[in-house]
C-alpha cells in the first residue's frame, strides 16, 4: 500500500465493484419467455386463460399502469447440481413471481435476483409465472408531465444464474468495511487498519487460491476485531417499506405493490430469523385479506413470531391538516379495530413518517385511543427551522401529551450503511435525555422494502467497532416502551408541528378537497338521522355506513387529498366519492321520509321534511325545475318567503332554514300562500343591505365598505382598500410543483380589479345579491354576493379555471388591529402570528385551517368561513383565502375546469368565544337536507332534538350507533377554550350513560339528572358519551 492511501482507496473500490459484485452472479442459461397481455388476477387464471405468445429480448409493451403476465421456462443444467440457482427476470415493470397461485417474491431493481433453488439438484425444471405492472416513465413531480407513450417497458433478459454465496458474503464484508472506514477520520489509526486489510484482500485475489475467500473474510474480521471503541447509544433497526396508498400510480397498482412487498419481506424473514419488519395502514391489510388471503395468513404467522409488526393504528397514513375532526377519529377507530380483530393486539403508536404536518388536535385524539407513541421524520425536511429535538413530549391544544420520536437518520428509507448509522447518532439532539433511537431501513414510497444487503450490513454492524449498539430482533413497540421508560427530563413542544414545505397541498386538487368536505358532512347527517329513526337500532345501516366511511378515509391518504398524485388517482377518487354520495343521500332521504311520515302533513300543498345539522339558521336551497313556483314555506311559525334563484345555470328555490329543523326534523309546506314573515332587505346600484350590515361596491364590484347599521357604524374594511379582491400570482416553486408554494410567489401579486360586468341581480324577498364577472388569462370568475339567511356576507363563486403555474387568492384588508389570527383545526383552534418577526413566523406564510379563520381586536372582529378551502394567509390586517392552483405535475390537468364554492365573511362583535363563528361555519357546511312527502295525517307539534346540550361552548360532532352494541354514541367537543358544566339531553329516555374513550370503551358511568346527563368539560376537551336508550 506504500504511501499512497488515495490510490489504494481507488483500487479497493474498483476491486469491490468489478472483482466481487460483478462476479457474485456466475454462469447463466437463458430461459424461454412468454407474454400474456391480459390483467388476470391470479397465476391460475393467467396460466389457464392466457393468451400466451413467445417474446424475445427487445420486446416492448405498455402503456403506463397496465397489468400483464410473463411465463419463464427452462431447465437447470445437471452440472449445476449443489449450487445456488436464481432467476434474473429483467422483463421491465415491477414484477412479482408467483408460486402455487400465491405471490412468492417481488422482483425489482433492488430485489433483482429471485433465489429459486438452494441448492439445485441439477436437471430441475423451471416454470415460473410473473405478474408485471408497468410504470409511468413520463411522470414528473416538477414541471409538466411528458407526453404519454404507448410502449413504456422492455424485456431485456430472462436467465437462470449461479449465485456464489461465499463470494457474496465477502462482498458484504468488504463493502461494509469500506463504508465504515470512510466514516472515520483519515488521521484515526482505525482508518489505516481497515484500509490495510482491504488492500490485503485485493492482493489475495491477484492470484486467487482455493481458500482466497475464506482467508479474505478472516483478514477483515481480524482487522475489525483488533479495533476498540463504542458509542454509548443504542439503535433499534426495523425494516420498512413505506407504501404510498396512491401517488405516482393509481390504487389498483398499489394493491399489487402490497402483494409484491409482502411476499418479498416474508421471503427475507425465512432466511433471517432476527429480521423485524413493520408495516402500517390497516386498509392495505384488508386488501390482502380480500385478494391474497393465503398471504395474509403468512403475515399473521410472522406476526406471532415477532417478525412482522403492524404499526400506525390508522386506516391509512392520512393527511393531518385537511382531514376533518370526526374523520381523524374514524381513521384510528377502524384501523385499531382491524388490527385487534386480525392480529389479536392493540397497536399503541401513530406511525406517520411522511405526512405534511401534524395538527395540534392529535395528542388528545391519540391519548383517548390509548396510543402512547408518535413517530415521524418529515419535519427534518423543514425549509427554514429545525425542530430542536428528536425525542420529546408533544402537547396538544387541550394539554394532552404524547411521547414523540423523530428517528435521527432523518429518513424512513435508511440504507443500513455504517456512515448513515454513525451520522444518525451524531445528529441525535437528545443524548442527555435519551440514549436510544429507532432506525427505519429499506426501500420505500413505492414499497419493496429491505434487501438482504440491508440485513447483512446490520449483522456486521452488531460486531463492528466504533458503532452504536445495534439491537437484534426487537420490535418497534418494544423500542417505544423501553425508550419512553428510560428517557428523562424530556423537553415539551407545545402546539402544532408545522411542516415548512408542501404548503400548496392545502389548495391543489380543489374539487377533491371539496368532495371530501361534502362527504364528511353527508355521513355525519346520515348517521345522525339513522339514529333518529323510530326503528333504531334494528335497521341501522352499519354495513353501508362503514363502506362509505372507509372510502372517505382511503381518499384522505397523504398523497391523495393533498393533491399530489397522478391524474388516474383523482379519476378513481371522484368515483369513490360518487359511491359515498349515493349511499349517503339514499340513507338521508330514507330517514327523512321515515321520520316525516310520522308528522302531520294533511292539507299541505307540497309537504317536505327538513333537517339541518347546525345550531344556527342559514340559507336552504332545493333544486327546482317546475314552473309552479312556491311563494312561501309554511311552518309552525308562519309563512316565510321563498325565492326562485337562477345561479350559474342552475335553478333553485331558497329560504331560511326553519328554527324547528335545526338539529331536528320538521315538516313544512312549499305553498302558494303569500308570506307573512319578512326580512329587511334593500339594494341600490352599488349597495346591498339587510337589518345588520350595509355592503358598498365600486363600479367593478369590489367591496369598498362593510359597515354596521348602528347609530355609530363600525367599518370592517380598511380605509381606502378594496375587499373581496381577487389576486393572481405566478406560482412556480423551486421543486415539487403540486406540493409547494414558495414565499417569492407572493412578490408577483396582480390585483384583479377590473370586472367585465357588475349588477344587482336579486332584490328579495329572501336575499339581495349582486353579481360580478371577471376575466383574466384564459379563466373566468362569476360570483354572486348576497345578504340573506346565511350569517354574514355570502360569496357563491364559480371559476372556469385554465391557467398554468398560477395561484388564485381572495383578499380582505380589514379594519382590525391584531398581532394574531385564530384558525380552526380539528376539535378546536390555534392562534398564529400576523407578522414575520422570527424565522418561525415567516415560515408560516401559508397555513391550513378547517372551516374558519378569525381576526379580532377588543370589541369586534371578522371571520372568514369556507365550504371546502384550506389554504390561508394573514399578514398585518390582510386576511386571504387560497382558492385555486394550477401545477402541472404530477397531474398536468390539476384543477383545470369549472369549480363552484362558497365562502362567507362574518363580521361580529366581541371576541371569538362570544360570537356565532363556530355555529355559522357548521351551518355553511351542513346543508339543509330535504325529502318530499305525500300529505297524510300524523303527530302534531315540533319534534324534539335527538340530542342537545345546554352550553354554546360544546359542539355535537357526531351521533352514531356504537360499533359493538346498540348504545348511542354522542361525540362532543369544547370549542372556545373554556371549562364548565352542562347537561346532555336526548329525545329518548336515557337509562344509563357512560363517559368513554374515542374507541368507545367506557371510562366511568355518568350521573343522570332530570332525564339528562351531567357533563363536566375542560378547554378543547373531546367528550364521547355512550347512552343506553
Amino acid at each position: 500500500m506504500r504511501k499512497h492511501p488515495a490510490l489504494t482507496l481507488g483500487r479497493i473500490k474498483a476491486f469491490i465493484q468489478h472483482d466481487l459484485l460483478e462476479k457474485v452472479l456466475g454462469e447463466r442459461v437463458p430461459l424461454t419467455v412468454e407474454y400474456c397481455p391480459q390483467p388476470h388476477m391470479t397465476e391460475k387464471e393467467a396460466r389457464q386463460q392466457g393468451p400466451w405468445q413467445p417474446v424475445e429480448a427487445g420486446f416492448r409493451y405498455g402503456p403506463a399502469y397496465r397489468v400483464v403476465w410473463f411465463r419463464v421456462t427452462g431447465k437447470v443444467p445437471k452440472a449445476w447440481a449443489g449450487k445456488e440457482v436464481g432467476i434474473i427476470a429483467e422483463l421491465g415493470s415491477e414484477r412479482t413471481a408467483w408460486s402455487d397461485n400465491v405471490p412468492a417474491r417481488g422482483i425489482d431493481e433492488p430485489h433483482s435476483v429471485y433465489d429459486l433453488l438452494r441448492p439445485a439438484k441439477g436437471g430441475d425444471n423451471v416454470d415460473v409465472a410473473i405478474q408485471a405492472y408497468t410504470r409511468n416513465p413520463q411522470c414528473r413531480v416538477h414541471r409538466s408531465e411528458l407526453p404519454r407513450e404507448d410502449l413504456v417497458e422492455e424485456v431485456r433478459e430472462a436467465s437462470l444464474v449461479v449465485v456464489d454465496r461465499e463470494l457474496k458474503a465477502l462482498y458484504y464484508d468488504c463493502a461494509f468495511a469500506l463504508d465504515l472506514m470512510e466514516a472515520i477520520d483519515e488521521t484515526d489509526p482505525a482508518y489505516t487498519t481497515i484500509l490495510r486489510a482491504l488492500n490485503d484482500v485485493c492482493n489475495l485475489f491477484a492470484f486467487p487460491e482455493a481458500d482466497a475467500v475464506e482467508r479474505s473474510r478472516k483478514r477483515i474480521k481480524d482487522a475489525l476485531g483488533s479495533l476498540n471503541g463504542e458509542l454509548k447509544h443504542t439503535i433499534t433497526p426495523v425494516g420498512h417499506a413505506h407504501l404510498d396508498t396512491a401517488w405516482l400510480w393509481p390504487l389498483e397498482i398499489t394493491r399489487l405493490k402490497m402483494a409484491h412487498t409482502t411476499a418479498t419481506q416474508l421471503h427475507l424473514m425465512e432466511r433471517y430469523p432476527e429480521y423485524v419488519f413493520v408495516h402500517s395502514q390497516a386498509s392495505q391489510y384488508e386488501w390482502l385479506e380480500r385478494e391474497y388471503p393465503k398471504l395474509l395468513d403468512r403475515v399473521k404467522q410472522a406476526a406471532k413470531r415477532g417478525q412482522w409488526e403492524p404499526v400506525g393504528s390508522m386506516w391509512v397514513e392520512a393527511d393531518c391538516n385537511l382531514t376533518g375532526a370526526e374523520s381523524l377519529v374514524r381513521q384510528f377507530l377502524y384501523g385499531k379495530r382491524y388490527f385487534r380483530k386480525h392480529f389479536g393486539f392493540d397497536t399503541d403508536d401513530m406511525w406517520l413518517p411522511d405526512v405534511f404536518g401534524y395538527s395540534a388536535a392529535l395528542p388528545q385524539i391519540l391519548d383517548q385511543f390509548g396510543i402512547k407513541y408518535f413517530l415521524t421524520q418529515k419535519l427534518s425536511w423543514n425549509q427554514f427551522n429545525k425542530i430542536p429535538h428528536h425525542t420529546f413530549w408533544w402537547q396538544g391544544i387541550d394539554g394532552s401529551r404524547i411521547w414523540t420520536h423523530f428517528p435521527p437518520a432523518d429518513t424512513y428509507c435508511a440504507s443500513a450503511e455504517p456512515k448513515e448509522i454513525l451520522a444518525s447518532v451524531g445528529k441525535y439532539r437528545d443524548h442527555a435525555r435519551s440514549d436510544q433511537s429507532l432506525y427505519v431501513f429499506g426501500y420505500g414510497d413505492g414499497g419493496g422494502g429491505p434487501t438482504e444487503k440491508h440485513i447483512e450490513f446490520l449483522r456486521r454492524a452488531r460486531i463492528a467497532p466504533n458503532m452504536p449498539d445495534v439491537e437484534r430482533g426487537r420490535r418497534a413497540r418494544e423500542f417505544f416502551a423501553d425508550a419512553r421508560a428510560r428517557s428523562r427530563d424530556l423537553e415539551t413542544w407545545v402546539g402544532e408541528l408545522y411542516f415548512e414545505y408542501h404548503r400548496g397541498t392545502y389548495t391543489s386538487q380543489a374539487a377533491n378537497k371539496k368532495a371530501n368536505r361534502e362527504c364528511e358532512f353527508l355521513l355525519r347527517d346520515a348517521e345522525w338521522l339513522a339514529c333518529f329513526r323510530d326503528d333504531f337500532p334494528k335497521h341501522y345501516p352499519s354495513t353501508e355506513i362503514e363502506q362509505a366511511w372507509k372510502l372517505v378515509l382511503l381518499n384522505q391518504f397523504h398523497d391523495i387529498i393533498p393533491g399530489s398524485s397522478v391524474r388516474e388517482v383523482y379519476v378513481d377518487s371522484a368515483a369513490d366519492y360518487r359511491v359515498v354520495e349515493e349511499i349517503g343521500h339514499r340513507l338521508v332521504t330514507s330517514a327523512l321520509e321515515s321520520i316525516g311520515k310520522k308528522l302531520d302533513t294533511a292539507g299541505m300543498q307540497r309537504p317536505i321534511a327538513l333537517f339541518q345539522n347546525a345550531p344556527i339558521a342559514s340559507q336552504a336551497s332545493i333544486p327546482w325545475t317546475s314552473d309552479d313556483i312556491p311563494s312561501s314555506l309554511v311552518t309552525a311559525e308562519g309563512a316565510q318567503p321563498v325565492q326562485l334563484v337562477e345561479e350559474f345555470g342552475e335553478r333553485k328555490v331558497i329560504f331560511a332554514t326553519p328554527p324547528d329543523a335545526l338539529e331536528s326534523v320538521s315538516v313544512a309546506d312549499l305553498s302558494s300562500q303569500p308570506p307573512t314573515l319578512r326580512s329587511r332587505l334593500k339594494s341600490a346600484t352599488r349597495r346591498i343591505e339587510n337589518s345588520e350590515l350595509s355592503v358598498r361596491f365600486d363600479p367593478h364590484g369590489n367591496i369598498v365598505s362593510i359597515a354596521t347599521l348602528d347609530e355609530r357604524p363600525v367599518e370592517f374594511v380598511a380605509p381606502g382598500k378594496l375587499a373581496n379582491l381577487f389576486q393572481i400570482f405566478e406560482d412556480k416553486p423551486l421543486f415539487w410543483s403540486a406540493w409547494d408554494i414558495d414565499l417569492f410567489a407572493y412578490e408577483t401579486k396582480r390585483d384583479l380589479v377590473r370586472s367585465e360586468g357588475f349588477e344587482i341581480v336579486e332584490r328579495g324577498p329572501v336575499r339581495v345579491a349582486a353579481e360580478l364577472v371577471k376575466k383574466f388569462g384564459r379563466s373566468t370568475i362569476r360570483q354572486r354576493i348576497s345578504l340573506g339567511p346565511t350569517p354574514g356576507i355570502r360569496f357563491d363563486t364559480e371559476v372556469d379555471w385554465h391557467e398554468e403555474d398560477k395561484l388564485l387568492k381572495v383578499a380582505f384588508p380589514l379594519n382590525i388591529h391584531s398581532s394574531r389570527a385564530t384558525y380552526e383545526i380539528q376539535f378546536g383552534h390555534v392562534e398564529r402570528p400576523t407578522h414575520m418577526n422570527t424565522s418561525w413566523d415567516m415560515a408560516r406564510f401559508e397555513v391550513c385551517a378547517q372551516k374558519w379563520v378569525d381576526m379580532s381586536e377588543g370589541g369586534h372582529g371578522v371571520a372568514l368561513l369556507n365550504d371546502g378551502k384550506y389554504g390561508h394567509d394573514a399578514l398585518g390586517n390582510v386576511l386571504r383565502l387560497s382558492l385555486l392552483r394550477a401545477p402541472k405535475a404530477p397531474d398536468p390537468l390539476c384543477d383545470m375546469g369549472r369549480h363552484r364554492f362558497t365562502y362567507v365573511l362574518l363580521p361580529h362583535y366581541d371576541q371569538l368565544q362570544h360570537s356565532d363563528i363556530v355555529a355559522s361555519a357548521y351551518a355553511l357546511n351542513a346543508p339543509c337536507r330535504h325529502a318530499f312527502l305525500e300529505p297524510h295525517p300524523g303527530a302534531e307539534g315540533e319534534m324534539p332534538k335527538l340530542v342537545a346540550v345546554g352550553s354554546r361552548n360544546l359542539v355535537i360532532e357526531s351521533v352514531k350507533k356504537a360499533e359493538d352494541d346498540n348504545r348511542l354514541v354522542v361525540r362532543l367537543y369544547e370549542c372556545h377554550n373554556t371549562r364548565g358544566v352542562t347537561d346532555l339531553v336526548c329525545a329518548r329516555p336515557i337509562r344509563r350513560a357512560w363517559l368513554a374513550k374515542l374507541d368507545e370503551e367506557p371510562v366511568r358511568e355518568l350521573e343522570l339528572t332530570d332525564g339528562g346527563v351531567r357533563l363536566d368539560y375542560r378547554p378543547f376537551q373531546i367528550l364521547t358519551v355512550l347512552l343506553e336508550v
